[in-house]
């Protein structure tokens, strides 16, 4: 019978860590790419530094191409959010629209639906 209780307490301990593993968040590093409207070098700083949120490890955003990159980690962060944080400094992303008051904001170089502004 002891040995029993010995089996099943060694059983346990094996299983505990398999267990406390399982629950553990996805840590994984993840790329997105996606578009941002903007124009200039200061729309470039100001959407990478808007993007620069508690997760993301790297971004970059291409003026000519409107092309925006990040890498971020999956437990702390999601895409959308960073889709959000740049939409609320005034620059649209392909999946969130700036806010009239965020894009207003914008200094008038930036602001890009005018269509006038090409640097």
């Amino acid at each position: 019978m002891n040995s029993y209780k010995n089996i099943i307490s060694i059983l346990i301990l094996m299983v505990l860590p398999v267990l406390a593993n399982a629950q553990k968040k996805d840590k994984s590093i993840a790329t997105c790419e996606f578009t941002v409207q903007g124009v200039c070098k200061m729309c470039k700083e100001r959407i990478e530094e808007a993007a620069l949120i508690k997760g993301v490890k790297m971004t970059e955003w291409d003026k000519t191409t409107g092309v925006f990159k990040a890498v971020y980690r999956k437990d702390k962060i999601s895409e959308m959010e960073i889709h959000e944080a740049i939409a609320a400094v005034g620059h649209t992303t392909d999946q969130v629209t700036a806010t009239d008051e965020a894009y207003g904001k914008l200094p008038d170089c930036c602001q890009y639906n005018d269509g006038v502004n090409k640097h």
